[in-house]
């Protein structure tokens, strides 16, 4: 095992969320898969549909292969308010346990993780400085999704903007002096068995033509 994860290998990708990389080696398909992390480790080597090994950290004799075109097309789209209706409608139907299932479901790529072990979609969409999965295993119903969470690079939909699409906002109760001012939008659908709060966050107490900084998408209970 220690033999495969020391040795430089050529990935491939595969397009495929949960299984992402492929390579062979020694007439053997190696396979990654990405579990729930971090209930589970990152990754997963397989080698003819065999688990070896669990890692927690891509190897760095490893190369990881480019992002291919039809995945960096899934994240051409710019963050907009109908988007994000999409994905907070998609959110509430979650039931999977997996980060690559959950990307999938929102049409975005596996995400990868960092060196803190934090999961991010790369590349990040256009004129966002990362979107991030938080999954971990107080989320509602157990394991699974938390939330999604969107950086702007600049403050991107105004307060009236998300309020248009959403209903009226509730502003929430600053927790410090110099915390950010984060408005709040509960979201259902029908039949659906999760809901989902949309937080906005704003550096100065928002009107309506003031522009979020940050979205969040929080998958609750009912």
């Amino acid at each position: 095992m220690t033999e495969l994860t020391e040795r430089a290998i050529a990935w491939e990708h595969s397009g495929d969320g949960e299984f992402p990389y492929h390579a062979e080696v020694d007439g053997r398909t190696l396979t990654v898969r990405v579990n729930d992390f971090p209930a589970e480790p990152l990754y997963t080597l397989m080698a003819d549909g065999t688990e070896l090994a669990d890692l927690d950290d891509w190897p760095s004799s490893w190369r990881r292969p480019p992002v291919p075109q039809h995945l960096l097309d899934l994240v051409a789209r710019p963050i907009t308010t109908d988007l994000l209706w999409t994905w907070a409608r998609r959110i509430c139907d979650v039931t999977t346990e997996h980060a690559a299932e959950v990307a999938a479901l929102l049409g975005l790529p596996a995400p990868t993780q960092d060196d803190f072990g934090r999961l991010f979609v790369q590349p990040a969409p256009p004129g966002t400085a990362w979107l991030r999965l938080f999954m971990n295993d107080s989320a509602v119903g157990g394991l699974g999704l938390a939330s999604v969470e969107v950086r702007f690079t600049t403050p991107s939909l105004s307060r009236s903007e998300l309020d248009a699409c959403f209903g009226p906002s509730e502003n929430l109760p600053r927790v410090h002096w110099d915390a950010p001012h984060v408005t709040a939008h509960r979201i259902t659908t029908p039949d659906a068995p999760l809901t989902c709060t949309l937080f906005a966050s704003f550096h100065d107490d928002p009107g309506p033509t003031d522009r979020a900084f940050q979205i969040s998408l929080r998958r609750d209970s009912h």
